[in-house]
């Protein structure tokens, strides 16, 4: 439960706010936020592509979610929409709705004053719950309370569409099981419309994700000239250093792993996996990966880049070289490092033998 926990920062700014453009510096300082949540009615997640909204901490539901709540109707004629619940009827106005993303919202608070609805928003799960029985009011408190029992902030891939490793596709999580203190479950529902149950305690060696942070990857490194580093890529098939380029990233379609997709000089696509365990996948890939010429930015000579080429450690080679060729030490000692049984010596900071025991 520990790694599933570990989720980008990047990715909370990307579910979270979203400027819309402004004149000039001033006007895009006082524009709102604008905040995408989850919308659960009577305890069930409403799965669509548009979501509620904060603004400025005011929550709006969009129009077509609306009239997926007990007892209200949406009519749109020449003069405007309108919304009835039991209590009575108004038509969208500036001062009861927003325009957002192409899309009609209504105040939520408007709502609550239509119809015989209760609700409320829960920022631990980035969720607004409502119901009108008493039925739907105990479904929400309790999936709240067990929302309470998950550790840090797993509250909040609450109603988000999500990708996990070892599941192909991607996800929505519709609900949390309070099993007892120490036991929750997600339940899932796959592409086809499938519900499943995620075991939190099966599942410690796998994490999720989201379609946020692939968008965030992409932006950031699609189409950037890189160099590999295979002292950090298990079972790389690249040579030491290789110029290629990032292609792109995906969800495997085979087994839901998060994979950075990189081009050969030869046109050919290495796909490789993302460590799942990487509290930033960003970090990661920056970590395997070599953005400028090392050979360049270190003054390497043709002879020592050859060796490093070549994952071998020579005499002369520097520190740095040394590093470059074959990654770090497992164990650091005065005057000498030690690479599983390779026992590798310096005199002035550059290599003067290396010994098999």
């Amino acid at each position: 439960m520990k790694k599933l926990a570990l989720l980008l920062t990047t990715l909370l700014l990307a579910l979270g706010l979203v400027y819309p453009g402004g004149a000039g510096q001033a006007a895009a300082a006082a524009a709102p936020a604008y905040k995408e949540i989850a919308t659960f009615v009577e305890g069930n997640l409403l799965i669509s592509p548009v979501k509620s909204v904060l603004v400025n901490g005011s929550a709006y539901v969009p129009v077509k979610l609306a009239g997926q709540i007990p007892g209200f109707t949406v009519a749109a004629d020449a003069t405007g929409v309108t919304l009835t619940g039991s209590k009575g009827s108004t038509k969208l106005n500036k001062d009861n709705s927003i325009l957002y993303k192409n899309t009609n919202y209504v105040a939520f608070k408007t709502l609550l004053k239509l119809g015989a609805i209760d609700g409320k928003y829960a920022s631990s799960a980035i969720a607004l719950f409502v119901w009108s029985t008493e039925d739907g009011k105990n479904k929400s408190n309790s999936m709240l309370y067990a929302i309470s029992k998950l550790p840090g902030t797993m509250g909040i891939v609450l109603g988000k569409k999500v990708y996990l490793y070892g599941h192909p596709g991607s996800h929505w999580v519709k609900s949390v099981q309070y099993v007892d203190d120490n036991n929750q479950n997600f339940v899932m529902q796959n592409e086809a419309g499938a519900e499943w149950v995620l075991d939190l305690n099966d599942f410690v060696d796998n994490t999720m994700y989201y379609s946020e942070n692939i968008d965030y990857l992409k932006y950031y490194y699609n189409g950037l000239t890189v160099w590999t580093r295979n002292a950090m890529i298990t079972d790389s098939p690249f040579k030491n250093f290789e110029k290629a380029t990032i292609a792109n990233f995906r969800s495997n379609p085979v087994n839901g792993n998060l994979e950075m997709i990189i081009r050969r000089a030869n046109g050919q696509e290495i796909p490789v996996e993302i460590d799942p365990t990487a509290g930033d996948y960003g970090d990661y890939v920056e970590d395997i990966l070599y953005f400028k010429n090392p050979q360049t930015t270190f003054k390497i000579s043709d002879k020592m880049w050859s060796a490093i080429r070549e994952e071998r450690a020579v005499s002369g080679m520097t520190i740095t070289e040394l590093l470059l060729s074959w990654g770090d030490p497992d164990e650091v000692y005065d005057g000498y490092v030690v690479y599983g049984n390779q026992y590798v010596y310096f005199i002035n900071d550059k290599v003067f033998s290396i010994v098999n025991l």
